[in-house]
């Protein structure tokens, strides 16, 4: 259950960034407060190409994302779409950067392919363009 807060601030890396498969339905319109974020200190994992895993790496390794401010309504359904309750996710508060994000719910990256720059948008395009 999620305590009730005013607002919340999520970084999101993936799936939920503008362009990418679930944003314009959960994010339009919430209030974007930084478009291109370099959260380091953290690595991203490509699971079958269909949506990304973050999980802690070494203070060189960075993810790209966006953060942005929703509501409780908004954040339980981020939780929903991260299946949080089901443990594929865990949502966790980042108190040197101030928001929440979503990180794989274990650190087992077996048989994940790492995305090097840390760019799931990025990565998506290479995947096309190699296709």
């Amino acid at each position: 259950m999620i305590e009730r807060m005013k607002t919340y601030i999520v970084f999101v890396y993936g799936t939920l960034r503008k362009g990418g498969l679930y944003h314009d339905a959960l994010l339009k319109e919430a209030r974007l407060v930084a478009q291109l974020y370099r959260l380091t200190g953290y690595r991203l994992y490509d699971y079958r190409q269909w949506y990304p895993y973050m999980v802690k790496g070494a203070p060189e390794d960075a993810v790209m994302g966006e953060v942005y401010e929703v509501d409780a309504t908004t954040l339980e359904k981020l939780n929903v779409l991260e299946e949080v309750e089901q443990e594929v996710y865990r949502l966790v508060y980042l108190p040197e950067h101030q928001f929440f994000t979503y990180l794989k719910f274990d650190e087992d990256v077996t048989g994940l392919n790492y995305i090097a720059g840390g760019d799931w948008l990025q990565h998506l395009q290479q995947l096309r363009k190699g296709q």
